[in-house]
């Protein structure tokens, strides 16, 4: 079975960080908004120049590449026009943060320029997990393969103070407050993008199968019990029961 893991934290929780950390052990391929916006871009070019034996492009890319392929076949085949991948400025679209979609649409241009966006993550990110063998970072990965039961889903909480710690140190901020107004701000953003995209919240415990509180546990930690859980489940199943455990024990008066 294809390994699929997607990961949903909130900014200074570590997801990036353990994400990354899982992605290396198990020889994953680790996909966050910037990787995807590259690859769309790569795509584009791939697709384009398909005669172009020598063009380099990352493994990745080009399954995702040969995946669309067949994709502008079917639709060829089945007479629909258009396709959400080739429209202008893919990469650009696939690389908005979600601090970009604080304030809500006054346009209805607008509106649909962010619905645009909304269908085409989720288009991209089912895609990749159709490739398999992936770790996805953000865009409500989460929300949008909840049904795919291959698919393990995993949380990331923190405390705001590690939160901001975590932030100054990454993103070189001096001033603990400036680092705690982004992550509000960033906070702010997330929670709107996932209840306009999936009528949910970012950290509503139902969309996963477990969450990190990485103010609790280190990174290397909750990474090993990630691997573990994700080991399982291509083996087992999530819901996977081994009999001695699932016995109870009878008593007798």
């Amino acid at each position: 079975m294809l390994t699929v893991i997607t990961i949903e934290g909130r900014l200074g929780a570590g997801g990036p960080d353990l994400g990354r950390l899982v992605a290396k052990e198990m020889h994953l391929d680790f996909v966050d908004r910037l990787m995807l916006a590259d690859i769309a871009k790569r795509v584009g070019a791939t697709v384009t120049a398909l005669a172009d034996q020598e063009t380099r492009v990352p493994s990745l890319a080009n399954r995702f590449a040969q995946t669309i392929q067949r994709m502008l076949h079917r639709s060829a085949v089945a007479g629909v026009g258009g396709d959400p991948y080739f429209g202008p400025g893919i990469e650009q679209l696939l690389a908005r943060p979600y601090s970009e979609m604080e304030e809500a649409p006054h346009t209805s241009a607008e509106e649909i320029d962010e619905q645009h966006f909304i269908d085409t993550a989720a288009e991209v990110i089912r895609d990749l997990a159709q490739i398999g063998n992936v770790v996805l970072l953000g865009r409500g990965g989460a929300a949008i393969l909840h049904d795919n039961p291959s698919v393990l889903r995993v949380g990331v909480v923190a405390k705001m103070e590690d939160r901001v710690a975590r932030v100054q140190s990454q993103m070189r901020i001096q001033n603990p407050e400036e680092a705690e107004s982004l992550i509000e701000h960033t906070d702010l953003a997330q929670h709107r993008y996932f209840e306009r995209a999936f009528d949910s919240s970012p950290i509503d415990p139902f969309l996963y199968h477990f969450m990190w509180n990485t103010s609790d546990v280190s990174l290397e930690y909750a990474a090993q019990v990630t691997i573990d859980a994700a080991q399982v489940m291509s083996e087992k199943g999530l819901k996977w029961a081994d009999s001695k455990f699932a016995q109870t024990e009878t008593t007798s008066e």
